[in-house]
């Protein structure tokens, strides 16, 4: 299989299993990856977001395959509309 038909394969679940795995370094089973599954499943993820991604948040892969940086004033427009939770310690 290449890689285009395999990134055209990928669910959305799928993705979000491969971005978990990449960013704990274990699949969802507990297994730890090797550095070879690690490399392959980012490239995974990088070429579907560039193909499949309508996102356009902060270091993320546009349609185009460049990464998306947003300013300092974007960023903050951006979490102003969506508000973080702020928790209060005991």
């Amino acid at each position: 299989m290449d890689w285009q038909s395999m990134v055209d394969s990928l669910t959305p679940q799928m993705v979000e299993r491969l971005q978990s795995g990449v960013e704990t370094g274990k699949w969802p089973d507990g297994t730890v990856l090797s550095a070879q599954q690690r490399e392959s499943a980012m490239q995974a993820i990088i070429a579907w977001q560039a193909k499949h991604g309508n996102q356009d948040q902060h270091l993320t892969v546009g349609p185009d395959g460049e990464i998306i940086h947003l300013s300092k004033a974007q960023l903050k427009r951006q979490f102003k509309e969506t508000p973080l939770t702020r928790l209060k310690p005991e």
